[in-house]
This record gives C-alpha cells, structure tokens and sequence, in this order.
C-alpha cells in the first residue's frame, strides 16, 4: 500500500475500488457468461448424467454373513465345551496328586475315584483349619459327609457353639479378660478334637484303599492326566474363531459400503430442482462471480477513481473532470454545431475550468504540453483547450507531435506537410501550418506531425527549441500534444514553458502507472500543472489514410468541424 494512502481512509479506498469495477461491465459480463454457462452445466448436465449413471448402476450381490455368523458360533460352543473338558481334566490331574505315592487302587474304579474324592476334601478342611484356626473353619471342617454322622464330632460342636455363645458376652467388654482367654483357649482344644477325628476318618478312608490278601494290586504312583491334546484342540478352536470373525468383520464392512454407494445413487437419481431455480441461482452466482472477479483485480491494480483521490494519492491538483454531454438544442441551430463531431464542445464545464486552471498564470503567452496515456483523449482534450482560446481572441496555435496525427484527426485537417517535411527541410513552418475552424469566424492553427518514419526525439526536441521564440512572436497560445513518454525524455526542456497538463481516464489509468509516469515527466524536466479526468466514452477518431488525401489549404464551408458554444 502505498504512503500517499495513508490519507484515505479504508471504507473509501474500498469503495473507489468497488466503483472502478463496477466501471467494467464487459469484463464482468464476459465473466459472469463463463460461469453461468459453467453452472447451467453441473447443475442441469451434471445431475442428469449422474441420474443416468445411477439408474444403470450394476446390482452387486451382497456377500453371505449368515454362514460365517453361524460358523463363529458353532466354533464358540465347541470351544467352551473344550474349555470345560480341560478344567476337568486339570481338576482330576490336581486331585490324583494327593494320592500318597504307595496308595493301591481296588478294581472298582468307581469306589475308588469316590473315595479319593471324599479323602481330598477331609485333607483340604483339615489344612484350612490349620491354617486358621477359627470357628468358622472348624464348623466347616464338621459339616463334611464324613463327619457329620459321627456322635462324638456332633458332642463336640454343640460345646464349641455354646463356648463360642458365651465367649461372645465377654468379648464386648473392653480391654484383656482371662475368662475370655480361657475361652478362647478351650474353642481350640475342642477345634483339635475335631480335627483328631477327622484325621482318623481319613486315615480309614485310606486304608480302604488298601488291597486285601487275595487281590492283586495295581500300584499306581501319583497318577498323571495327559491335557496336551486338549489344549491343542482349544488354540485351534481359537484360532478358527478369530479367523472366522475376521472374515465376518470384511463382509459386514463391504455390505455396508455397497449400501452407502447406492444410497448415494439413489439420492443423486432423485435430485431434481425446478428449471427457474436452476436458472435463478447460475444468474446470481454468475453476477457475483464476475464482481468478484473484476474487484479482485482492482485491488491487485488500483485505477484512478476519482478527483478527490487522485489529489490525495498523487499530491498533483486535478483541474476538472470532462463528463459526457448533454444533449442540447441550441447546438443544432448552426450549421457548424451539426457538422461538428459529439466530443467537440469547448462550452463543456470541464474544459472551461481547465482552460482557467492553466491561463490564469499566463495572460500574454500561454503554453502547454498536453499528454496521456490515451493520445486520442490528450489530442481531443488540446483541440478544445485552443478552441477556448481562440474564444478569447489569442492567436492559438496546436502541434502534433504523435506520429498517429490524433490532433489533425480530431480538427479533421491534413496530416501533411508538418514537422517531419520541416525537420527533412522540405518545407517551412507556414507551408506546414494549417488553419481550422472552431467557431463562427474563429480559427486556430496546426502543425501536424506529418507522413513518414518517426525520427528520434531530440530530433525534434531541437526543432522546436530552435523555434520556440519565433512561434511565440507570432501566437499568445501554444498547446503541444506529445506522448507520455516523450515528455519524460525531455521535451519540457526545450519549451520556453515546462508545464504539463496529464489527461487520465477514470476506472481505467492504474493509479501505480500514473504516478510513475509523472515521476519520470518530473525527471525530465517538466512541471505537473494539474491532471484533467476524462470521465465519459472513449471518442472515435478518423485513421489517418483518411486524412492523408485531404488538400494542403482547406475552405472554412468544407470543414465546419467544431464550434465554441458559451
């Protein structure tokens, strides 16, 4: 951003820029076509291609997840049953191993599996109770099969139940009581009677393990149950599940892909939008598209808005802004005023405050190098200056010094001989002068810029520096139409005058362009009067071969071009 910025305020900044796009409606017409032909494609093309695709979408079988399903839960059933089969197997292998290593076994199998059983939970309550010695494990120890049935072991737990009643009574009372010691005392002895009997009960348990004089023992030595093969059968079954699972966990995730694809098409079949709406919303999006578009350029290159920001951002006056004008009917009235092209009004308020803007300071030789960066604009813009001038009785003299003769174009004059046959010594300054009309007995001189090779500038730069006090002996205005370009290389120098006046075009001069150009026109030499805004349609100039056949001396009826109207 630059400084001179700092000066205008951002809501006004943004809303020049705003204005200068708006300021291109072809560009943001040829936008706002392109994308609303685009959105008339996807949103009509588009939708139809998809409902055609949709309708003729491939039915895709789903892949079976009943067998599967049916297949993990057999495979978990019989790995349960497995489970449950090895825990028993794990059981009998921990009970056979309380066997003592000499223990005969009879030929009844069953007896013999029973009674080691019953041996098995008379050792495992005799170890708790030794353990911990308490009530609670000797009434466990009691409440066997084995030992519930035996008067002695009943005798013994009606005292424990009545000593453990009455040490209960004294154990409320705080602190340490021999009487409750004592009773503590005898709940042990009473624990050791049972667990004496029960002893013995095993010890007959074991001995009729114990073969007789006629049978044949089979010793078997702390037997050993094999559950390798079991538990080989619960990791395969295992692994076949997992398998199993996985696979189902695939299947499961391609169907529900399948169902959210043709969810998809069928929402895409059924997306119908009524043809108004369609064409409503392309046109506003298209409209946007193109403001968008033609603004994001503006703020990328700002162009001059307005005079209030060009005297802001360039420190330069603006002397008036030309607008478009307005139809009149008293310029109809004259023959002169009909014959004269629509661009030609030197009465307009813009040139008038430009004409005083520059003639203020300069009551007895005026003169001015006009230029911008549209030669056409320029070239129009000193027509109407000198016919303002001749307006007021100065002898006013126009030279052209753009190779494309704009000047002559816009007073509709010859294009030759001029500064080109001057400069070759072909001819002298009256051969090449040529008069115009602006007005009823009103004329001014020009020069035209002549036919041929454009030689370099300094070239002429000396011409008109050699000559400059004779032309100033003989006309009281002198306005130069010069390209931009030439005035920066130094064409102010060789004036008796350095002063420019710059033409630049709303909307369309870059701001950033502008200032450069008059930082060089500054460098060379000249000296920035003010800037005149040329804010209305570009005019159109006739091309110079339809110049180059008009005579060398011209008559006032043949050439009513243009007319000063107060």
């Amino acid at each position: 951003m630059p400084d001179n910025r700092r000066a205008i305020s951002r809501p006004v900044w943004l809303a020049n820029r705003a204005r200068n796009a708006l300021r291109r409606p072809a560009f943001i017409g040829a936008i706002s076509v392109g994308t609303f032909v685009t959105c008339l494609v996807s949103m009509v093309v588009v939708p139809r291609a998809q409902r055609q695709a949709a309708r003729e979408l491939p039915t895709v079988a789903r892949p079976d997840t009943l067998s599967i399903a049916a297949t993990a839960a057999l495979g978990r059933s019989q790995l349960a049953e497995a489970e449950s089969a090895l825990a028993v197997a794990r059981t009998d292998a921990a009970t056979a191993s309380t066997i003592p290593p000499d223990t005969t076994v009879r030929v009844n199998v069953a007896a013999r599996d029973s009674i080691i059983a019953r041996i098995a939970r008379l050792e495992s309550q005799i170890a708790r109770a030794d353990q911990a010695p308490l009530t609670s494990s000797y009434h466990a120890l009691a409440e066997l099969p084995e030992l519930r049935s035996d008067a002695r072991v009943r005798a013994l737990v009606d005292s424990l139940t009545d000593v453990e009643r009455e040490r209960e009574g004294f154990g409320t009372v705080g602190g340490v009581d021999p009487i409750f010691v004592a009773l503590t005392s005898r709940l042990n002895e009473i624990g050791r009677a049972i667990q004496a009997i029960a002893g013995e009960r095993r010890n007959a348990l074991l001995a009729e393990l114990t073969p007789t004089g006629g049978e044949t023992p089979a010793v078997a030595a702390r037997p050993t149950v094999d559950t390798t093969a079991r538990v080989a059968q619960r990791d395969s079954l295992r692994s076949a599940i997992r398998r199993s699972e996985q696979e189902l966990t695939r299947r499961r995730e391609t169907s529900r892909a399948l169902d959210l694809a043709e969810e998809r098409a069928r929402e895409r079949a059924n997306a119908v939008a009524p043809p108004l709406a369609l064409l409503g919303s392309a046109f506003v999006l298209s409209a946007v598209i193109g403001f968008a578009v033609a603004f994001l350029g503006e703020l990328r290159r700002p162009r001059a808005s307005d005079a209030n920001e060009l005297e802001r951002y360039l420190g330069v006056r603006v002397l008036s802004t030309v607008e478009t004008p307005m139809p009149s009917v008293d310029r109809g009235r004259r023959e002169a005023d009909r014959a004269a092209p629509p661009y030609f009004d030197p009465g307009a308020e813009g040139y008038q405050l430009a004409f005083l803007g520059v003639a203020t300071d300069h009551p007895t030789l005026l003169m001015a190098t006009i230029t911008g960066d549209d030669p056409v604009i320029a070239a129009v813009v000193a027509c109407n200056l000198a016919a303002i001038a001749a307006d007021e009785a100065r002898n006013t003299l126009v030279v052209d010094l753009e190779p494309s003769c704009k000047a002559s174009a816009a007073l509709r004059t010859r294009i030759s001989p001029g500064l080109l046959d001057i400069l070759r010594g072909d001819a002298t300054w009256p051969d090449a002068t040529v008069a115009a009309s602006v007005g009823r007995n009103k004329t001014v001189d020009l020069v035209p810029f002549g036919v041929g090779t454009p030689p370099p500038p300094e070239q002429l730069f000396a011409l008109l520096g050699r000559d400059a006090l004779r032309l100033a002996r003989y006309y009281d205005a002198i306005l130069l139409v010069a390209a931009a370009n030439d005035v920066a290389a130094g064409l102010p120098k060789a004036l008796l005058s350095p002063e420019v006046i710059y033409t630049a075009q709303p909307g369309i001069t870059p701001l950033r362009e502008l200032r450069a150009q008059l930082e060089s026109i500054r460098a060379g030499g000249g000296s920035i009067r003010g800037i005149v805004l040329w804010n209305a349609e570009r005019p159109l100039l006739p091309a110079p071969r339809e110049l180059a056949s008009r005579p060398k001396r011209q008559q006032r009826k043949e050439e009513p071009v243009a007319v000063a109207t107060s």
